[in-house]
C-alpha cells in the first residue's frame, strides 16, 4: 500500500505543556500545531507508522543507523525531575523492522540492531509520540517501523551538525532505500519524523527549564533565523532546494538535529513524486534557544479525509 504523508514534529518538552508556569512565549502556538499534527495523522488511519528519531539508542555509539527490532518500547519526557507524567509505550512490528533491517544488509548498508523485550524511549521519542496518541484510538491501531538515524559517533546535536552537509548524500540513499522497502508492504503508511530546528538562536531566557545542557556549550548564531525560515519554505513548497543546497549551507552554524531527517524526507518526496503532495504548516516559532516546526505533507488521493484540516486556535499574548 502507498504512503499516506510525512509529518515533522518538535521534540523539546516545553511544547508538551504551555500552561506550566514561566512557560516562554510560542510555546502554546508549538503545542497547538503539535495537535493539530497528530489530528491529521489520526486521520490518515495509517496501519503503520514510521518513526525517524535522530537520538535513537545507537547514535551515541555508532555512524550506523538503528533499527528497533524489540517488540514494544516505553519511556517518558522526564527531565531535571520534571514532565515524567508524560509517559507511554507504542508497539513494534519485528516483522516489518527485520525486513528493512534484511533490505538494507542486501544494499550494502550495516546497521545496529535493537533487540530485547522492550526498548527504551527517550524524550526525543516520547515528545513527538504524546500527540500521536490518538492513532491509538484506531480501530486497527498501527504499529511503529522505530529508525535511529545515523550520526557520527557522539550523537549530540552539535556534533551530528559539523558534517550533516558532508552527509547529504548517505541520507538520501538511506531515504531511497526506505521508500523503496516501504512500497513493497501490505500497510497504509505514515512517515513521522522527531526533530528541532535551529538550536543556535539567541534569547531572554534565562531559566534553566527551557534552556539546553550547558555541557552541550551551543553558541548562538545569525544563521538560526535564516535555516529555520529555510526549512519552512521548504515544508511550505517541497522544493528540495531550500533542504539540499541552501539548508545545508547553513546547518553547520545552525545547529539542527532534523536537517538529516528532513533529508530522508525530501528522498521519499522525490521517488513518491512532489506533486502528489499538499503541504500544510501548522506552526514554526523559537520560544527560546531552539527552533521548532509542526506540519504535515499528505498525499490528499491517498487519505479517507483529504479535506480534513484542524485549525489550531487563534493565540493570544
Amino acid at each position: 500500500m502507498p504512503i499516506l504523508g510525512c509529518a515533522i514534529l518538535p521534540h523539546s518538552q516545553m511544547v508538551l505543556d504551555p500552561a506550566r508556569e514561566g512557560c516562554p512565549e510560542g510555546v502554546l502556538e508549538v503545542h497547538e500545531g503539535c495537535k493539530a499534527v497528530g489530528e491529521v495523522v489520526a486521520a490518515w488511519e495509517p496501519e503503520l507508522i514510521v518513526f525517524l528519531t535522530p537520538h535513537g539508542i545507537s547514535a551515541p555509539k555508532s555512524p550506523r543507523p538503528g533499527i528497533y527490532l524489540t517488540p514494544s518500547a516505553t519511556g517518558t519526557a522526564e527531565r531535571d525531575g520534571l514532565w515524567n507524567e508524560y509517559e507511554l509505550a507504542i508497539q513494534i512490528d519485528s516483522d516489518v523492522a527485520t525486513g528493512f533491517l534484511n533490505h538494507l544488509g542486501s544494499s550494502g548498508v550495516a546497521c545496529v540492531k535493537i533487540t530485547g523485550t522492550e526498548a527504551p524511549l527517550a524524550p526525543s521519542e516520547i515528545v513527538p509520540l504524546w500527540f500521536l496518541r490518538r492513532t491509538a484510538l484506531l480501530k486497527r491501531a498501527p504499529k511503529y517501523l522505530l529508525l535511529s538515524l545515523p550520526t557520527p559517533v557522539g550523537g549530540t546535536s552539535v556534533i551530528r551538525s559539523e558534517t550533516s552537509k558532508q552527509r547529504v548524500p548517505d541520507m538520501l540513499q538511506y531515504g531511497y532505500h526506505l521508500h523503496k522497502y516501504l512500497a513493497w508492504l501490505p500497510h497504509k503508511i505514515a512517515i513521522v519524523l522527531s526533530g528541532d530546528l535551529a538550536h543556535t538562536h539567541a534569547t531572554r531566557c534565562k531559566d534553566p527549564v527551557y534552556m539546553p545542557n550547558p555541557d552541550w556549550k551551543l553558541p548562538v548564531s545569525d544563521a538560526a533565523a535564516v535555516f529555520d525560515g529555510i526549512v519552512e519554505k521548504w515544508a511550505s513548497t517541497l522544493n528540495g532546494d531550500f533542504i539540499l543546497r541552501d539548508a545545508a549551507a547553513l546547518v553547520k552554524e545552525a545547529i539542527s538535529c532534523a536537517f538529516d531527517g528532513m533529508v530522508v524526507l525530501q528522498a521519499v518526496i522525490e521517488k513518491e513524486g512532489r506533486s502528489k503532495f499538499s503541504q500544510h504548516v501548522f506552526a514554526r516559532h523559537r520560544p527560546t534557544y531552539v527552533g521548532m516546526i509542526a506540519c504535515v505533507m499528505q498525499i490528499d488521493k491517498r487519505v479517507p479525509n483529504p479535506e480534513f484540516t484542524y485549525r489550531p486556535p487563534q493565540v493570544e499574548y
